[in-house]
């Protein structure tokens, strides 16, 4: 009995963590920087599917970053981001940061629309920069299934190279 009950138990977590990976989309880019200065990568993560719903908005989590292996100096390290879908009849959508939110034109016809960039910078040295938050799409109705994406872009500047890098990464 205890046998089964085990066995039992390891599908049930072995399930669990089956379905929290097949839970979302994922995409890590990274490019190395000339002379053997190290590598910058954009990792960009979202939830997959169409969103879960509450109430008249659909929802998505997400997370961007940019990072930096090497062992120079980092001037700045900064992440960029985007996201995007097919809407209609004055939809909104939102990737929760200031004023970032776009909204398209009326009209029955399905739209591409993309958020205002938005970024997080460390001009600390730091070898990390990384946001984490939600899309919101309003009213749920208008927006195309399977349309959502999100695009960033890692940027690296360090100290002893006049020149920055960037490499993209969307999901």
């Amino acid at each position: 009995m205890r046998r089964i009950i085990a066995a039992t138990a390891l599908v049930c977590v072995m399930g669990i963590a089956l379905a929290q990976s097949a839970a979302a989309t994922r995409d890590s880019r990274p490019l190395a920087i000339p002379g053997g200065q190290g590598t910058i990568t954009s990792n960009t993560w979202r939830t997959t599917g169409n969103g879960s719903i509450t109430g008249n908005t659909r929802q998505w989590e997400y997370q961007v970053s940019a990072e930096y292996a090497g062992s120079k100096a980092v001037q700045r390290l900064r992440a960029t981001w985007y996201s995007g879908a097919s809407l209609k009849n004055s939809a909104s959508m939102d990737v929760g940061i200031g004023a970032s939110g776009i909204t398209v034109g009326i009209s029955n016809a399905w739209q591409n629309g993309r958020t205002h960039p938005k970024y997080w910078e460390n001009t600390n040295g730091a070898r990390n920069s990384s946001w984490r938050s939600n899309i919101v799409v309003a009213p749920q109705a208008f927006y195309l299934n399977d349309t959502i994406f999100i695009a960033n872009t890692a940027l690296v500047k360090l100290a002893s190279d006049a020149r920055t890098f960037q490499i993209n990464a969307s999901a």
